[in-house]
């Protein structure tokens, strides 16, 4: 396996490649789809084309804005408004096929964390369709597979705080997908984290789970999607179909 790391949207990117061969043409792509959604979206650059946005009219945007508008949209649609790029989200309006949006005066959207995860999967399918290569691409714990995995399949360290006495949870990441987790301070849950046939549903329903408390198991149960919740309290509760876990130190 090769691997590249970088810092990127606020966070850290990742690439592995399971032929060290593959990771040059694998990382170019991925910083250039991390680069430009920066521009497109990034909350700490005024410069953004996000930041720069007039409100109250029709206005074209770049492809890339209407991607990370319409995945933050599409989570807010999947989890019933829990999950929300902002006040005032109804209101919002996405002409993709023209990439004209229209933000309400009074409006301020943050749409960079379903962007991300949708990214994840974008540069995963990319690697995968594009270039035939198998690969796991890490957005600030976005995780999409696509490909060849590597014998045991991809080794994924779950970070749900402080260590139990066995060590940290590690599962294997065999099939083409993702895994998202959503850590938080507050409500029932510590860390809530989530596979899925692709990052973007995985990170709408982590984070989605860790707002609804003590209903969220039950939810996920329902929509099928095997997660790992860590409670406030320390206590694991895992749903069907989550991976067989290893330890480490």
């Amino acid at each position: 396996m090769a691997t590249v790391r970088w810092d990127g949207l606020g966070s850290w990117c990742e690439v592995l490649t399971v032929d060290d061969d593959d990771l040059p043409a694998a990382a170019e792509i991925a910083r250039d789809e991390v680069a430009t959604l920066e521009r497109a979206c990034s909350r700490a650059a005024q410069t953004s084309e996000l930041a720069r946005l007039a409100t109250g009219r029709p206005q074209q945007v770049s492809r890339a804005l209407a991607g990370a508008v319409a995945a933050a949209l599409r989570t807010a649609d999947f989890s019933g408004g829990l999950v929300a790029p902002g006040d005032g989200w109804q209101s919002v309006r996405l002409d993709a096929v023209r990439g004209l949006l229209t933000v309400p005066d009074g409006v301020e959207l943050d749409v960079c964390p379903s962007a991300r995860a949708c990214l994840a999967d974008r540069i995963a399918d990319l690697c995968a369709d594009e270039f035939g290569i198998g690969c796991l691409v890490n957005l600030g714990g976005d995780i999409a597979v696509r490909g060849a995995v590597p014998p045991g399949g991809w080794q994924v360290e779950i970070d749900d705080g402080p260590p139990g006495p066995q060590g940290r949870p590690v599962i294997p990441m065999a099939w083409p997908g993702g895994l998202a987790s959503c850590s938080s301070g507050l409500g029932s849950w510590r860390t809530v984290t989530v596979a899925a046939r692709s990052c973007e549903r995985a990170s709408e329903a982590s984070r989605t789970a860790a707002v609804l408390g003590d209903s969220a198991p039950r939810w996920l149960t329902q929509r099928e999607l095997p997660a790992r919740l860590t409670h406030a309290g320390g206590v694991v509760v895992q749903t069907n179909g989550w991976p067989l876990q290893r330890w480490i130190a």
